[in-house]
């Protein structure tokens, strides 16, 4: 794991076809709360800039068609977002007017018009003020990139550790930068070997304990990527259900144990992408166990670790608002049920179990990881 997976980039039309994306989403999700659409102009989501609202302005047909945009905010710019590198391209004419016809639907009569449309999209970076923007994208990708090589070495030692042996690193990722107005993180693997990732993350509070957590937050989601695909791949043999636990998986590995080693903080300080809150509850005691299965290699007790964990997972659960969204997400968790000593022992005779075997573990028993008086109510 010496040589790094990771490469940081800031591409112009990337950062243009994202503020679109977030613009129409924020105005789309906030046109009927004026707070929202309010609060959101405030950090720069709405009326991200004039260039971007003159574009909007000069093309009604396109920001007008159903087809494109959608009730719920979802549009085309995140879906073209991959073709970003390739802009100006005979390659990137040709998939886009694909895209249009194939996977948008649009009729002949719609399609005409579009290359102008699009030519003069991919210019919309050459702006002054998306130039400005993307200025500040390089700055900002500067950061990124000095936070990731910091905290590199560690972070894949750690990952290591906690495996029990080193995944060869069959790929690369090149991490496009967006501006961080909004959070932004997708991923798109063109071979087994490329992966594009686009990744900014707003920063919502300020000062140096914001700042700390913040940088936690990076370096944990670039950690996801650095380890998923290039080096703990999905399986072409498995199911849809194992692909998910293996997902949730990577999750624990990278999202929420790097940032908690890093910060300190709970396991639930962090949501994930599309976090999958029932499953993440489900499996979180079968993680602990299999985190802390070597704990005595380090000269710790494994069962004193699971307790940590739970204790210290629950006191942020506890503290959460009554009734808040968060609170009622991680309702599943279930902490006051969980047995650390039989947690503790789920792998301690299977210490080299691999990460695609315990995708295939079965996590619904509770009576492998709950206290003796809860396991008869579960099973009621």
């Amino acid at each position: 794991m010496n040589k790094s997976n990771m490469n940081f980039a800031v591409d112009g039309t990337a950062v243009a076809y994202n503020m679109l994306d977030g613009e129409i989403r924020a105005r789309m999700v906030t046109r009927n709360n004026p707070e929202r659409k309010a609060l959101y102009k405030e950090k720069g989501i709405i009326d991200s800039s004039p260039a971007i609202t003159r574009f909007m302005v000069k093309y009604p047909n396109v920001f007008g068609n159903k087809k494109l945009i959608h009730a719920d905010g979802s549009n085309f710019f995140g879906g073209i977002l991959s073709l970003s590198p390739l802009a100006g391209t005979n390659s990137q004419k040709e998939m886009l007017k694909n895209r249009m016809k194939y996977e948008y639907d649009l009729s002949d009569e719609e399609l005409q018009g579009l290359e102008v449309f699009f030519e003069d999209l991919n210019h919309l970076k050459d702006t002054p003020e998306i130039q400005e923007i993307v200025d500040k994208t390089i700055s900002y990708k500067n950061y990124i990139k000095s936070a990731w090589e910091t905290n590199e070495a560690q972070v894949m030692k750690h990952i290591k550790t906690i495996l029990g042996y080193e995944p060869e690193v069959v790929g690369n990722v090149n991490t496009y930068v967006m501006y961080p107005s909004f959070d932004t993180h997708r991923s798109c693997q063109l071979t087994d070997k490329k992966i594009y990732m686009y990744f900014g993350k707003c920063q919502k509070a300020i000062g140096k304990k914001a700042d700390k957590i913040y940088e936690a937050k990076l370096v944990s989601s670039l950690a996801h990527q650095a380890v998923h695909q290039p080096m703990l791949p999905y399986k072409t043999a498995m199911t849809k259900s194992e692909k998910e636990t293996f997902h949730a998986f990577i999750k624990y590995l990278t999202d929420k144990d790097i940032y908690s080693s890093i910060s300190g903080r709970s396991y639930l300080d962090i949501v994930t992408p599309n976090e999958n809150h029932e499953l993440m509850a489900k499996m979180y005691p079968f993680w602990l166990g299999y985190r802390y299965r070597n704990a005595d290699k380090e000269g710790l007790n494994s069962v004193i670790e699971v307790k940590k964990a739970i204790t210290r997972d629950k006191e942020y659960f506890d503290g959460l608002p009554e009734n808040s969204k968060r609170k009622k997400a991680f309702s599943a968790y279930n902490f006051e049920k969980l047995d650390a000593e039989k947690i503790a022992k789920l792998f301690r005779d299977r210490r080299a179990i691999t990460p695609y075997e315990f995708a295939k573990l079965s996590i619904d028993d509770r009576s492998l990881v709950y206290k003796g008086r809860y396991v008869s109510e579960e099973v009621r």
